[in-house]
């Protein structure tokens, strides 16, 4: 249904589009961003972070066959760690349509193949059912609550903390 694939600089009028778009972005960590806010984005994602303490790989989901850019996706390491979070965002235009569902199972196959960790974690919020619906499908399990751990657009939200092993099967 979909393929990742890393992002291009031609990618910059996609990228903008949906993280310049609140109802994209509203459940992230990532803020609303300006034109200049998404080219910097862009480029930090294109290098994977080479001067931070963390390594953070973003890919495109790209529609099949054609690859026209209809979300983005990532896993953040801290250097030196064999755990990483992932996490997803997608076009409106293409919610409910498993897109997110199939990127995510994608993104486990870079996170234990390429990447070599042991442990993948993602955060939800509980105003977020269908996130967290995405996470149980890729087989992640809920293993807790966390009250108050995020700032999310200028307030501290709670959220579901979800995990899955290298070794545990998945769908």
């Amino acid at each position: 249904m979909v393929k990742l694939r890393k992002l291009e600089l031609s990618d910059l009028d996609a990228v903008h589009a949906l993280v310049s778009r609140m109802d994209v972005v509203r459940y992230m960590l990532l803020p609303v961003c300006s034109r200049e806010e998404s080219e910097e984005f862009l480029r930090s994602s294109i290098l994977e972070s080479p001067s931070e303490p963390w390594r953070s790989v973003v890919r495109a989901i790209g529609n099949f066959p054609s690859g026209d850019l209809i979300g983005l996706c990532g896993v953040v390491v801290l250097r030196g760690a064999e755990e990483g979070e992932i996490w997803y965002l997608v076009n409106p235009e293409s919610w409910g349509k498993g897109v997110a569902t199939d990127a995510a199972g994608q993104l486990l196959d870079v996170a234990f193949g390429e990447l070599g960790l042991h442990r993948i974690w993602a955060t939800c919020l509980p105003e977020n059912p269908a996130s967290a619906r995405v996470l149980e499908k890729v087989g992640m399990r809920k293993e807790g609550f966390l009250v108050g751990n995020l700032k999310i657009h200028g307030a501290w939200k709670s959220s579901f903390l979800y995990a899955i092993l290298e070794s545990e099967p998945r769908p």
